[in-house]
């Protein structure tokens, strides 16, 4: 086996471990209970209400997907939250940078999303959510 098939493998491992965890169903649990926000994790103000709520920092933002690969560089593309495509793309030399824009992005907020977030970059292609402010948002050619 080499060193991508083992890649491979401990990624579709990775995503097994994450789909059996209980962690995922307690916070959905916990969100559908509107005490967590749905896009950061983070504790919502009492009184509680049901239903997925977000808080202050991510109301205020965009959520964008960022995807992303290697070849010749690494080629980075973004999607709305409704699956629309963005019209900038970027591409740079280095993961170094795209780890950056993903940190200005706020994009890695618990374990799960850095762990996942670090095995996409070790297999050069994958991808991850970010929080944008309306400036960065509007950069990447949003609309508000």
């Amino acid at each position: 086996m080499n060193e991508s098939q083992y890649r491979f493998c401990m990624n579709q491992a990775l995503q097994y471990a994450r789909s059996i965890s209980n962690e995922p169903y307690a916070a959905a649990r916990k969100m559908r209970a509107g005490k967590i926000c749905r896009s950061c994790k983070s504790v919502l103000p009492l009184p509680h209400t049901e239903g997925a709520k977000l808080c202050n920092f991510c109301a205020e933002r965009h959520l964008v997907y960022l995807y992303f690969r290697e070849r010749h560089g690494w080629h980075c593309a973004f999607r709305t939250e409704d699956r629309k495509k963005l019209p900038k793309e970027f591409c740079f030399r280095t993961a170094d940078t795209v780890r950056e824009m993903v940190r200005r992005g706020n994009g890695l907020i618990d374990p799960w999303e850095i762990q996942g977030f670090q095995l996409a970059l070790e297999l050069r292609r994958g991808g991850v959510w970010l929080r944008l402010s309306d400036n960065q948002y509007q950069v990447l050619g949003g609309v508000l």
